[in-house]
């Protein structure tokens, strides 16, 4: 609004008075600016309440018509704005809608919304309303004593198109006794933003993004998420949970102190729950997130993603507040320095998408999920490692370093041709008491103990070819200094080596594959290595020994063991491992070859697998398992479990019928002696048809170089099928017809790391999570 004012003046006067009319100038344009900007300007189609009532009852409602209020005929819907006046309760009888929803906030508003158990499924924003001489005007302030939204049962839902839902200017979280939950439901891809602090029952992130500001408006403020503090909601403790559902994504623009915490229940009390579910997403953009919650539980994927300084993981501030140092998976970003913890706990992948390298805090990073891990884009270098994987694997693509400890407790790694580090700094030890390490090119033991008691000198290798764990195990004392081991794989045995051990006994076979020792001090103590024959047949434990590669090795033939294991043992001083090869080798024919089956197959027939597998004589045999694979040959299991024919001295043949059988699946039989020992057959696959698929498949799955394939199940409708390849990180890789993806998809466009394959036609849609190795 532009106001001009003229005053009428002699020549003389004139130049002494223009400063005053300046200042009038702005003091009037101040004036009716303030006044318009916190009017609020009626549309067409607004509600306002006249009475008490439910929400479905016309006669508490009167509309404006563009010049006055007039009975409203009908309740109002998802575009009308709506005008909840002073001492008014408006009750909803079952879900309703609205646009912008204006609640009286001044002196003693009463009680306004009664959800009741349903919602009040806002498009617009909530804001708060005084009235000034019969108009409505903007309130910054919520109610701070009245209940004026409850029960603690019903929701406010914010559904539509991106927008600002609350802002400081029209909220607060000032409304200490407000009992409601707050469930942010956005069409897909789009961003409901939070620019005021917030306070309720409870927040419930379904879809879409919301984005949580650092309000600049005046002095900077965090858009705290806070809850309800009357004591009926757990005393005065922790209260009010946060949940991000699968798919859904908050982001954080609040920089910790001296700003507030992203989540709290009030200054001193933190809120209950932090649920980031499966799928969900956090996104953190500046360097000292503060967040007060008891119970945090990061289950989805955790962004680090400041762009300048450097950037610490999340932190509390109360001392009843939980430990938010268990991820899922945890992500780095953007040009920040991100400094890693005293301590991380995962369960999924941890990567560098881009920027540095994550600093050492100095830092114990323990691995422990069930399934697949991953470590992208990141040369680990921290202080100390723990891998404690009941199940699964850990995928590396780059090389592992931990300066002191290394815990080997349980799960694989398979390191895809990168190295080991173990104690750099000479700070810590190794210690292994279970797992297994896959594919590793070099293992690097520095600052060694002087005492090796196996428990800080065994060393999981699997053999790859052989299917079994080569562990190799060192006693005795060292010199200290460092160790490296190579393990070379080749398939295979020598069934002529044509060489005797250094007591005259000939060898008659050895394995290929054999490790590699360099890069010792030099020492003159006795030492004792062990290496296991796991997964071998061997008649007599007594028939083991170990020589290096085609030649006898040094030191003294110890007689086997048959313990956990079967070990083959050689005692040696310190100075003979250094640059030497050692495997396992055998003087008796045949002793130390894999179980060799003479058939097996599965043939589908009749709506059924049939499994069957041939074997020659068996000797001390106590029992088969039936192990299948579904799409790849990277997890087993287990489907049944067979006795064997124990002495049988002629060939004998087993069956088994499977009742689920899909196509593209794997099978192996597992034999196992008596005395525990166990060997695989040869993998192989379903032959004949296959049963109609539910679901989508692609294989295989994890990829590495080859094509990626997908089986649709006939009821898609191919031609209207469409592609898309997306990463965990949100960047869309392919997205295209089906068609178009058999035709010309190159999988080498993507890079290592996890995807999610979505599939849809009109009718039907699914998800199927890849790795790319």
């Amino acid at each position: 609004m532009t106001f001009w004012i003229y005053f009428y003046q002699s020549k003389a006067i004139r130049n002494s008075t223009r400063i005053y009319r300046i200042i009038l100038f702005f003091l009037v344009y101040l004036f009716f600016a303030a006044t318009s900007f916190s009017q609020i300007i009626l549309e067409n189609g607004d509600y306002r309440t006249i009475a008490t009532g439910d929400f479905d009852n016309p006669a508490i409602w009167e509309v404006w018509n563009g010049t006055a209020w007039v009975a409203a005929i009908e309740k109002p819907t998802a575009t009308n704005n709506i005008f909840l006046q002073r001492g008014h309760e408006v009750r909803l009888m079952g879900n309703e809608e609205a646009n912008n929803v204006y609640l009286y906030s001044a002196a003693s508003p009463g009680r306004k919304l009664n959800l009741q158990t349903f919602e009040l499924r806002v498009n617009g924003a909530l804001r708060g309303l005084r009235l000034e001489s019969g108009e409505f005007e903007i309130n910054t302030v919520t109610n701070a004593t009245t209940d004026w939204i409850y029960p603690e049962t019903g929701s406010i839902v914010f559904v539509g198109e991106s927008r600002v839902v609350v802002d400081r200017a029209s909220w607060s979280a000032s409304n200490n006794n407000s009992r409601y939950r707050v469930i942010f439901r956005p069409n897909a891809g789009q961003t409901l933003t939070v620019n005021s602090a917030f306070k309720a029952n409870a927040f419930i992130i379904e879809s879409g993004t919301v984005r949580q500001t650092l309000n600049t408006s005046g002095i900077p403020a965090c858009s705290t998420f806070s809850y309800n503090i009357q004591a009926a909601f757990n005393g005065t403790g922790p209260y009010g949970d946060f949940i991000i559902e699968s798919g859904a994504t908050l982001i954080s623009e609040c920089p910790g102190p001296p700003q507030e915490q992203i989540i709290r229940r009030t200054a001193t009390i933190p809120g209950a729950l932090f649920h980031l579910k499966p799928g969900g997403n956090l996104v953190l953009l500046e360097n000292n997130p503060q967040m007060d919650v008891a119970d945090f539980r990061f289950e989805g994927n955790v962004y680090y993603r400041s762009n300048t300084g450097t950037q610490s993981l999340i932190q509390t501030t109360f001392a009843n507040s939980g430990n938010p140092k268990h991820y899922h998976n945890l992500l780095f970003e953007n040009a920040a320095l991100k400094v890693l913890p005293d301590s991380i706990f995962l369960t999924g992948d941890i990567g560098r998408l881009t920027g540095p390298e994550p600093s050492d805090g100095p830092t114990f990073l323990s691995f422990q999920g069930t399934g697949e891990q991953q470590i992208v884009n990141w040369d680990i270098d921290v202080s100390q490692i723990e891998v404690d994987k009941p199940t699964g694997r850990i995928f590396s693509n780059n090389d592992i370093r931990s300066k002191g400890n290394f815990f080997m407790t349980s799960g694989q790694i398979d390191f895809n041709g990168y190295d080991l580090y173990v104690n750099t700094i000479g700070s810590g030890a190794y210690f292994y008491s279970g797992g297994t390490w896959r594919n590793i090119q070099n293992f690097f033991y520095q600052n060694l103990p002087t005492s090796l008691d196996g428990k800080n000198s065994s060393f999981p290798f699997e053999d790859v070819y052989q299917d079994g764990i080569r562990r190799m195990r060192l006693t005795g004392n060292s010199p200290g200094g460092n160790l490296n081991i190579r393990y070379i794989e080749i398939p295979g045995s020598n069934d002529e080596p044509d060489y005797n051990d250094t007591d005259g006994t000939p060898i008659l076979y050895q394995l290929n594959s054999y490790f590699e020792l360099s890069g010792l001090s030099a020492g003159t103590d006795p030492i004792r290595m062990e290496l296991a024959a796991e997964n071998l047949i061997v008649d007599a434990v007594d028939d083991l020994r170990i020589v290096s590669n085609g030649l006898a090795a040094p030191g003294i033939h110890v007689p086997g063991a048959d313990a956990d294991t079967l070990w083959a043992r050689r005692d040696l001083l310190f100075d003979e491992l250094n640059n030497q090869s050692f495997t396992i080798g055998s003087y008796r024919y045949l002793s130390i070859l894999p179980v060799t089956y003479l058939e097996q197959k599965a043939v589908w027939n009749q709506g059924k697998v049939r499994i069957t597998w041939t074997t020659a004589e068996e000797k001390d045999n106590q029992y088969f398992e039936v192990e299948k694979a579904i799409e790849s040959m990277d997890n087993f299991q287990v489907i049944t479990k067979i006795p064997s024919h124990s002495k049988a001295e002629n060939t004998y043949t087993y069956e088994f019928d499977w009742k689920e059988p899909i196509k593209n699946t794997y099978f192996r039989i597992k034999q196992t002696d008596f005395n525990g020992t166990s060997t695989y057959s040869k993998v192989f696959r379903l032959e004949g048809g296959w049963k109609e698929l539910d679901v989508p498949r692609i294989y295989p799955n994890p990829l590495v170089s080859e094509p990626l394939h997908l089986i649709l199940p006939s009821h898609y409708k191919q031609d209207e099928t469409i592609i898309q390849i997306v990463g965990i990180n949100g960047i869309t890789h392919f997205s295209d017809s089906f068609r178009f993806f058999k035709e010309s998809f190159d999988s080498s466009i993507l890079d290592p790391g996890i995807y999610i394959f979505i599939i849809h036609d009109r009718t039907y849609r699914h998800h199927i999570k890849f790795i790319k190795k």
